[in-house]
């Protein structure tokens, strides 16, 4: 099957005209998922993308990796710096966790070298926020919403780059969103602090964080809980069916599906479906 492409320039105000025109079937994002193109990097692409450029990405999505999807938008420096890859209302390849439930959005940089404050990075740094920005809105979701590709926990990514701050992009998109950005996103290291605390005292790891609240996958966690239920996946990748031992079975919303397609879940969530109470204190969670 060949990639859906468009290959179609916009500036910010064809781009937010053109997101209106999407109609979803099938296929419903819920979120934004930032990359950098790594490679090509700012210097490798001085004025952008051209057409040859892009025709060059299609071929090697569609023929080389034999993809039948690719990244939604790349975005770099020119005026109308917004480029529709492939169709926004069919799913597409970008970051294997969340491709089912995302828009993939390509900045032109690699920025694990390359500066993302100042000169030309700056510049795709703006573009990308505003058009991360307007699918935000195009969506409904808040800006915390917005995942890197290194936000699940088995990648060993940087995506979009070291030099990219979570909290820094997040309120960003708030701003442009006109609402606060959220109180416990004022730093990486704040973001990151979760503990979860089990019953027998240990701490459950690893821990994600989704829109600023810890979650666990799904599975492991909940034998921790309660040993011997049955787990299953449903076609849409939305909900975990999971039959307690001696209970009704129950519907867990998934918030993410990491690498190798385990379901993570939001640790209230879990608890609450394992009749456990929850305590939390500042950023740790305990379960009794």
């Amino acid at each position: 099957m060949p990639v859906p492409y468009v290959g179609q320039r916009f500036d910010l105000a064809e781009f937010k005209e053109y997101l209106e025109t999407i109609q979803f079937s099938g296929f419903q994002p819920q979120f934004v998922t930032l990359h950098h193109t790594g490679a090509p990097s700012l210097a490798q692409r001085p004025t952008g993308f051209s057409e040859q450029h892009l025709k060059n990405l299609l071929h090697y999505y569609q023929n080389q990796l034999g993809w039948s999807g690719a990244p939604h938008l790349f975005v770099d420096d020119r005026a109308e710096g917004i480029i529709v890859f492939q169709r926004l209302d069919q799913v597409g390849v970008h970051a294997k966790s969340f491709n089912s439930k995302s828009w993939g959005v390509e900045m032109l940089g690699n920025y694990d070298v390359e500066n993302f404050h100042a000169g030309r990075g700056a510049k795709v740094r703006d573009c990308a926020m505003e058009a991360v920005a307007a699918m935000c809105r195009r969506l409904g979701v808040a800006a915390e919403t917005i995942r890197f590709h290194r936000d699940y926990p088995l990648t060993k990514k940087s995506c979009p780059g070291k030099k990219v701050s979570k909290p820094d992009v997040v309120a960003r998109v708030a701003a442009l969103l006109q609402v606060p950005p959220p109180p416990d996103m004022g730093s990486t290291e704040a973001w990151k602090a979760w503990k979860v605390v089990l019953p027998s005292g240990k701490s459950y790891v690893p821990v994600h964080v989704e829109g600023g609240r810890p979650i666990v996958a799904i599975r492991s966690f909940l034998n921790e809980l309660l040993p011997g239920g049955d787990f299953k996946l449903a076609p849409d990748h939305l909900t975990v069916r999971w039959s307690r031992p001696g209970g009704e079975p129950v519907d867990l919303p998934v918030a993410e599906l990491d690498a190798d397609g385990a379901s993570w879940a939001l640790v209230r969530d879990l608890a609450e479906a394992a009749n456990r109470t929850l305590q939390v204190q500042g950023r740790t969670v305990r379960i009794g």
